[in-house]
């Protein structure tokens, strides 16, 4: 710390000496600040040679006089600390404007030896709260910014002896608690007071209706509740309130319709209720209106046509109902239009299409139905079009991207059929275009052109046919990528990897033939990859390998035939989802799939593999506990669109398609193969299982003792092989099991009982075992005196529940009966007398 004293002091010295007879006192205080700084590379212009004047610096204006009146240096670069600054030798500035830079630390109290100061910007940098103790009051302060630094704590008291303050930005910090109610006594000069993106809280005060020249509040991301401050109606100068991003509630009052200067209104991510007020018809001047993500309901009321002059419409994630009023159409100004996630019904009104300043339109995710306007986007600037999750049908209008603007288009589920406009091929700038769940058709090579910007595609559920052109390839954007369940064909092309930004790739159900291309390079974007139900074949695809991201990988149901390859659980070491099933593979399971520490779910059903289920699985890790997180692959780059992982497996017995819901699908499946040895007891280990499947099989010896240790297990199913001895008692614990299939194998003995796995009362169960007896067969136990037809038994167990339950009922009924009595003697004055009359007579 020595030496950095010494330097800083030569460095005074060097500049003192420097300067001639003429330097004046602020010239040496600025020098000195600049010396103190570790970044002013813009300030070369603050030299004391030659016979310049501070007043020729950058930033620095002077008066007549030659005295520095204002100091501005914003987006400067500077980067240090503002305690060197001798703010006593700058009695006439007026104004210091210092934002947009890398300054750190306290904000000094000195700034109070500024008597002139007026306007004081210290935004955007770094810097800590001062010494609020030593602030001394700034009687001259208009204005004041002190927004994006690292201030916290309440609101400051100083504030309230800036008596003549004009402008207050808080913003981006993080203070906290309540605002001052006596902020508009002591301010009421204020025309902008923004204290959004902190922690206030509590209500909106009352008081602030008291500042009569009050245009701009600005109060969004904080922690305030109430309801809508109604007392704000009352201010008709307001132009600009934003009340985002809290926690309000209750409804917005019909006095809303009363700030007719208002041009911005933000009410986004609250807790809103009720109507919207027809009185919002009268706020003609507003340009911006934000209700997205409330509770609003009832109708859109047609008055908001009135609203001219309005550019941008929010009213999404909420639950207004009724038809999309016609008299939008008045609205010629607007620009956005977003009535996304609400229940809205009917017909989308023609009139939308006369919107030509419209550029981004919301509708999806209701109840709309009928055809698309056929005029939309002929004559409108649209980037965004949104209409999924609706019920549109017919054909699409062939203008819909005739300006060419066209960024984003999502059709997806919906009833549309027909062909795509051909203007589509020519949208260069498209980037996402997501059509899935339609009946839509035609020749993929003549649907789409040349779209270098192209993140999004996604056609899935659809007719769409012919083999994918080599323009494929140029998508050199493209994150998402899905075909699937399409009438698609032919190989795809050698220059396939040229994709290299890749992260989801869905080819299944189509009619795909051929091998996967291999690939130069590494793939590391890839993260799921699904080409399930076609027609590849040959051995396992070496470029596996090189996807080193791969959280899913299905190449089940085509015609793959090779051993499985043992560096699969070294290289793709972060697969959560591996399913080959329904193909052509033989040899043993690799051991090393022992080491896919994520792996949730395997599926190696339906092929030749022969040996023994690897004892190395008992390490599995994911499948040793229960697995609660979803499988959602975030797509980096683009925020708006994270999939959700989508698999199909059998689940208990029937073809299942899990998506949200993908981590109920923790399991195992390795029926129908040729697979021999014991099942081994290591497997009672993996207590996330959800379900597993081990049928089909030439399984032989035991079932493992702990089975029941599998606590969370739904589906068991270990038919068709060769097991023997009797089931464990520990069976009875799983509590979850609502499937269970131990038929055709070599078992006997009692069949446990009690618990869940008395509710499993299907005899075929455990049919094919000759050695069984007890519930539910029709078998008794030899030996066993008091046996009873399984019919019986289960007779008996019914009995006995409907016996609990009778007993349930009385005892609710005489305890409601007591409080009957209780609630008569408390609460009805006449019975209370009567009965104590009865009962002094007694």
């Amino acid at each position: 710390m020595v030496q950095p004293k010494i330097l800083f002091c030569a460095t005074i010295v060097l500049l003192v000496c420097m300067s001639n007879a003429t330097n004046t006192p602020q010239e040496l205080a600025l020098l000195q600040w600049k010396a103190s700084l570790a970044d002013a590379n813009s300030l070369s212009s603050w030299s004391p040679a030659g016979n310049s004047t501070c007043c020729s610096w950058l930033g620095i204006t002077c008066d007549a006089a030659g005295h520095v009146v204002e100091l501005s240096l914003p987006s400067a670069g500077l980067s240090g600390k503002l305690d060197a600054f001798d703010f006593a030798a700058f009695p006439n500035l007026t104004k210091l404007n210092l934002m947009n830079n890398s300054l750190v630390g306290v904000i000094p109290y000195r700034l109070c030896e500024l008597p002139s100061i007026a306007w004081l910007d210290l935004g955007s940098n770094y810097l800590t709260n001062p010494d609020y103790s030593r602030l001394s009051p700034m009687p001259a302060l208009e204005y004041l910014s002190v927004s994006r630094n690292k201030l916290n704590g309440a609101f400051p008291q100083f504030i309230l002896n800036c008596t003549n303050l004009i402008f207050l930005d808080l913003s981006k910090n993080a203070f906290n608690g309540p605002i001052p109610d006596l902020l508009a006594k002591m301010t009421p000069n204020l025309v902008h007071l923004n204290l959004s993106s902190n922690e206030f809280s509590g209500t909106i005060p009352r008081s602030l209706a008291q500042l009569p020249k009050l245009q701009e509040l600005r109060l969004r991301s904080n922690i305030f509740s109430g309801g809508f401050p109604e007392m704000l109606t009352t201010m008709s100068t307001l132009q600009v309130l934003t009340l985002g991003n809290n926690t309000l509630s209750g409804s917005i009052p019909m006095g809303i319709g009363n700030l007719t200067s208002l041009q911005v209104l933000g009410l986004t991510n609250n807790n809103f209720t009720g109507p919207l007020p027809m009185s919002i018809g009268k706020m003609k001047h507003l340009r911006a209106f934000h209700l997205f993500n409330n509770d609003l309901n009832g109708a859109i009321p047609p008055a908001i046509g009135n609203m001219t002059a309005l550019q941008q419409l929010f009213l999404g994630n909420n639950y207004f109902n009724g038809t999309i009023p016609p008299e939008i159409g008045n609205m010629t100004a607007l620009q956005q239009l977003d009535l996304r996630n609400n229940q809205l019904e009917g017909e989308v009104p023609a009139a939308i299409s006369l919107l030509r300043n419209l550029n981004y339109l919301a509708l999806g995710t209701n109840r709309l139905t009928g055809t698309i306007p056929l005029d939309l986007g002929c004559r409108q600037p649209l980037n965004l079009i949104g209409l999924a999750n609706n019920s549109f049908y017919g054909e699409l209008p062939q203008g819909l991207c005739r300006s060419f603007a066209l960024e984003v288009l999502a059709l997806n589920n919906n009833n549309l059929s027909g062909t795509l406009p051909s203007c589509i091929r020519n949208c260069s700038n498209l980037q996402s275009l997501r059509l899935g769940g339609n009946h839509l058709s035609g020749n993929i090579s003549q649907v789409l052109g040349v779209h270098s910007n192209l993140s999004v595609l996604d056609v899935s559920k659809n007719q769409f046919s012919g083999a994918l052109p080599s323009t494929f390839c140029s998508y050199a954007s493209l994150l998402i990528l899905d075909l699937s369940n399409n009438n698609l064909s032919g190989e795809l092309p050698s220059c396939w990897w040229n994709l290299q930004n890749l992260q989801f790739m869905d080819l299944s159900m189509n009619a795909f033939i051929g091998k996967l291309p291999s690939a130069r390079n590494h793939i590391s974007s890839l993260k799921l990859l699904n080409v399930a139900n076609n027609y590849f074949h040959g051995e396992f695809p070496s470029v596996i390998q090189k996807c080193k991201n791969l959280t899913v990988l299905n190449l089940g149901r085509n015609r793959y035939y090779s051993i499985i390859p043992s560096w699969l659980g070294v290289t793709n070491s972060r697969l959560r989802i591996l399913q080959l099933r329904s193909n052509m593979f033989h040899g043993n399971i690799p051991r090393k799939l022992s080491e896919l520490a994520y792996l949730q779910l395997l599926d190696l059903a339906d092929n030749n593999l022969t040996g023994s289920i690897p004892t190395e699985f008992a390490n599995l890790t994911s499948m040793r506990q229960q697995n609660k997180e979803q499988l959602v692959i975030l797509v980096e780059y683009s925020t708006q669109y994270p999939y959700f992982g989508r698999v199909d497996i059998n689940w208990k017995g029937h073809d299942e398609i899990f998506q949200r819901t993908v981590s109920l699908v923790t399991g195992m499946d390795l029926s129908s193969n040729f697979l021999t040895g014991e099942i081994p007891t290591g497997l009672s280990n993996l207590q996330g299982l959800k379900y597993l499947n081990l049928s089909r099989n030439h399984l032989s010896g035991s079932i493992p003792k702990d089975i029941g240790d599998l606590k969370f297990l739904e589906s068991l199913d270990i038919s068709w092989n060769q097991l023997t001895g009797t089931i464990p008692s520990s069976i009875s614990n799983l509590m979850s099991l609502s499937s269970l299939n131990l038929s055709s194998n070599q078992l006997s003995g009692r069949i446990p009982k009690g618990n869940q796995l008395q509710t499993l009362d299907d005899p075929s169960i455990y049919a094919n075992n000759s050695g069984l007896c007890g519930f539910p067969l029709s078998i008794a136990c030899p030996g066993d005196s008091n046996s009873v037809p399984a019919s019986d038994e289960q007779k008996e167990y019914h009995k006995d529940r409907e016996e609990l339950w009778l007993c349930y009922w009385v005892i609710a009924g005489f305890i409601f009966g007591i409080w009957l009595w209780l609630g008569v003697l408390v609460f009805l004055k006449p019975w209370r007398v009567a009965i104590f009359e009865f009962v002094d007579k007694m």
